[in-house]
């Protein structure tokens, strides 16, 4: 399935079935990954949640139906006059990648961060998801950084 056009928008209440199960298929990409795979609930209340730092994006046809969703969040940056915006989660559904959904979701992030004044955008991907990496590659600049993670709980 190709979808033709794609639209940004922020996710609605309308969007919570579909978002939920996109929540789904992307935790089963990678089963190994450290947290809470059953977040979805959760993350859905948070992101319908006016007050809660987390925000989403989804990319849609032009049936209005979500094929992919960015989740982020701002916070003042230290090293800046602007927030930063972590880019934390960024899915889209397996039958539409490579059709510009992801793209066109870091664009339209990058259009909010430009209208708010923040100053960077910045995501992490596994060392091994190629197929991603040739996209960032194209739209942000590599950093080398390291990540250390100190869990301080269970998820």
């Amino acid at each position: 399935m190709t979808m033709p056009t794609v639209s940004i928008r922020p996710a609605l209440p309308k969007d919570r079935a579909a978002f939920l199960e996109m929540w789904r298929e992307f935790v089963a990409l990678v089963p190994g990954e450290p947290g809470n795979h059953q977040m979805g609930e959760r993350n859905w209340d948070r992101i319908a949640d006016a007050a809660s730092s987390l925000k989403c994006i989804v990319a849609v046809d032009a049936d209005d139906v979500p094929q992919g969703f960015t989740l982020f969040l701002t916070f003042p940056f230290t090293w800046s006059k602007g927030d930063a915006c972590y880019l934390q989660d960024i899915y889209v559904r397996a039958e539409n990648r490579g059709n510009g959904a992801a793209r066109a979701m870091i664009s339209h992030l990058e259009k909010l961060g430009r209208e708010a004044g923040w100053f960077k955008i910045f995501w992490m991907t596994q060392p091994d998801n190629l197929t991603a990496q040739r996209l960032y590659d194209k739209v942000a600049q590599r950093m080398d950084y390291l990540r250390y993670d100190l869990n301080v709980s269970e998820p």
